[in-house]
């Protein structure tokens, strides 16, 4: 490789996320670039009676309410807790989990991962606990739905697509109303 391990420089705290100055050096040019350090990110595609359990949850980025998947921080806890966590939280439903893949968000500024867990059959567990300032609605979408979904704007969260792609890849036949096994 040609590029060196790099150094920082300085370092910005935004509480839910730092801004970073590492210089880097490629072959004999050195520069500083910015890279944003933001916490692990955990999605969690819950299947229950043959829909997904989506929310519909305002995001602040985009001023609007967004159809996408429960999940959130992962905090100090293991990807399987954080995910089911998040679930019940924001769903009141619950199950046991399966990691089916990790992906870097945006590696061109971001340092995270965002990890996608698989709950195959999610039971309704408790009542919805949103955190103050998550304005939620849990939404069962039925799986042969999702892919008209996102086909038409309905889904647009890209990291609820790419994770809606991870499962597609780990079960290719499971959009065509085949049950995963």
């Amino acid at each position: 490789m040609m590029w060196t391990k790099g150094k920082r420089i300085n370092r910005h705290d935004y509480n839910v996320f730092h801004v970073v100055t590492t210089e880097f050096q490629y072959h004999d040019n050195r520069a500083a670039f910015y890279q944003i350090e933001a916490p692990n990110w955990v999605n969690v595609i819950a299947i229950y009676n043959q829909h997904v359990i989506m929310i519909k949850q305002y995001r602040i980025g985009s001023e609007a309410y967004s159809l996408e998947l429960p999940g959130g921080i992962i905090e100090t806890q293991h990807i399987d807790v954080a995910g089911v966590k998040e679930l019940e939280e924001e769903t009141g439903y619950t199950g046991e989990a399966t990691l089916i893949g990790d992906m870097n968000p945006n590696p061109a500024l971001f340092t995270n991962q965002l990890y996608t867990l698989f709950v195959a059959h999610a039971v309704q567990a408790n009542k919805m606990a949103p955190e103050l300032f998550e304005d939620i609605e849990v939404i069962h979408v039925p799986i042969e739905e999702i892919h008209k979904k996102i086909a038409h704007g309905e889904i647009t969260n890209a990291l609820t697509i790419a994770s809606f792609m991870q499962l597609n890849a780990r079960y290719p036949h499971f959009f065509n109303g085949c049950n995963h096994k």
